[in-house]
This record gives C-alpha cells, sequence and structure tokens, in this order.
C-alpha cells in the first residue's frame, strides 16, 4: 500500500543529503595530487553500485530541487482541490454561472494552473541538466534521470488538465455571457438538449459523457456537479503521488548513500 509517509522520509533523507553531500565544482572532477589530505579515500556503497560524486552531485544539485519542486506543486493543488467543489457548484447556480462570482472562481483555479505548469517547467529545467544527460551511462544516475522523468511526467499531466479545464471553461463563461451557454465546457452533444430543458416536463436528465480526462459536469445538479469534480481532482492527486512513492523508493537509498 502506497503512503505519503514514503515521501516524507525521502524528504527528510533529501534534506540531510543536501547538508552532508560535498561541493563538486563541475560534474566531471578529477582530483589531483594536491588534493586535500581530508578529502574522502573510499565512497559509500549504494546497495551493489558504488556511490559515484557526480550521481551525488545530480541528487544534491537537481534531484533535491526537482523533488522540492513536486512538493510546492502538491501544496498548491491542495488548494485547488478545496475550491474545485465549490466551482462545480457555481456551474449549476442560475444566478452565479454567468457572473462574476465564476470569473472570480475561474480565475484562481486558472492561476493554480499557471503555478502548476511554471513548477513542472522547473522539474523539465533540471532534468535538462548534462550531468543527467542520456549519454551519461552511471547506473546511479541512469536511475535518477528515470524517476525524475516519470516525476516530470506526472506532474505535467496535473498541470495540463487542469490548464485545459480553465481552458474550456473559460470559454464556456464567454459563451454564457452572451447568452448561448449550454452545459459548460463538457456539454458536447448534449447542449441542444439542455439549453431547451426548461421547456421540457419532469427532471431533467444530467449529461452522460464528458471530454476525455475531463470532470462531467452539469447546468442542473450542483451536488452532482460537486462529487464529480471532487473525484476528478482525487484522480489527479493519485496519478502523482504514485509517481512521487515510486521515485522515493529510488531516490532514498541513494541519499542515504550520499550520506
Amino acid at each position: 500500500m502506497r503512503s505519503p509517509r514514503l515521501i516524507a522520509t525521502f524528504g527528510a533523507a533529501l534534506a540531510l543529503a543536501a547538508a552532508l553531500v560535498p561541493s563538486v565544482p563541475s560534474a566531471q572532477v578529477t582530483p589531483g595530487p594536491s588534493a586535500s589530505p581530508a578529502a574522502p579515500t573510499t565512497l559509500p556503497e549504494i546497495g551493489r553500485i558504488r556511490a559515484t560524486s557526480a550521481a551525488c552531485a545530480a541528487m544534491r544539485d537537481l534531484v533535491i530541487p526537482a523533488f522540492a519542486a513536486a512538493q510546492r506543486a502538491d501544496m498548491r493543488f491542495a488548494e485547488t482541490q478545496k475550491r474545485l467543489p465549490s466551482y462545480g457548484e457555481i456551474v449549476a447556480d442560475p444566478s452565479n454561472r454567468s457572473g462574476i462570482v465564476r470569473e472570480s472562481a475561474l480565475h484562481r483555479l486558472s492561476m493554480d494552473a499557471a503555478n502548476l505548469l511554471q513548477e513542472s517547467q522547473q522539474i523539465a529545467k533540471l532534468l535538462g541538466d548534462p550531468r543527467l544527460a542520456s549519454s551519461v551511462t552511471d547506473p546511479a544516475v541512469v536511475a535518477e534521470r528515470a524517476r525524475l522523468q516519470e516525476l516530470y511526467a506526472a506532474q505535467q499531466t496535473r498541470a495540463a488538465i487542469l490548464s485545459e479545464f480553465t481552458q474550456r471553461e473559460s470559454m464556456a463563461l464567454a459563451r454564457a455571457n452572451v447568452g448561448m451557454e449550454g452545459n459548460g465546457a463538457f456539454s458536447g452533444r448534449h447542449a441542444p438538449a439542455a439549453q431547451s430543458i426548461d421547456e421540457l416536463p419532469g427532471t431533467p436528465l444530467p449529461a452522460t459523457s464528458a471530454q476525455p480526462g475531463m470532470p462531467l459536469l452539469n447546468a442542473e445538479f450542483p451536488s452532482l456537479n460537486r462529487r464529480q469534480i471532487s473525484d476528478w481532482g482525487n484522480a489527479a492527486v493519485k496519478i502523482v503521488r504514485d509517481a512521487e512513492n515510486d521515485a522515493a523508493k529510488t531516490f532514498l537509498p541513494l541519499a542515504n548513500g550520499c550520506r
């Protein structure tokens, strides 16, 4: 069972590794005859792989900052999750779905998406460092690179789907403001039925499909919207949390080996 405790343990190990890993001025440094006598003459073992200065330097300068960026994004999305259910209710509120309340809520979600994209791009920048290039064949560096790539992919996916959500909802809000409101950004072929729903007897039925990767929202059911968008947010969290747990399993022994 995956647990946030593993990530917390790894975070503590990374902080300690950052303080203890010796400074390396470049990716490939060969100590000369005049090297300080205090320099270590043996290297710690990482399982069956001997730790190298390149791997430990990458841990300090690239892995730790990348994981920190991921954690900042996680904290931001935790706030996003608090706002998503309220936004789902606003979409189904006739007095707010085309007004300033929806616009304000959508603006905050858009800012969250921009922040997540910024953090994911920070990870991408670190991945582009030559010390993690595919030409580096050190097994420890290869493992660091692979897990950072997975971490970046998960973070970028979450950021991208939130960004797409806000863009679709912005278009829906624009339509609503000019009297062309349908079922929000996810109405699709159900929009014509939704626009004339007041003319039909009985209780209207919700839309039954949504765009791939998007939550299913409906202009008539606030409680359903709240549940659907909450589940969508939880699914996005799981994508990232699974990647972070897998990364932590690799990074933790590597970080411990650099102490």
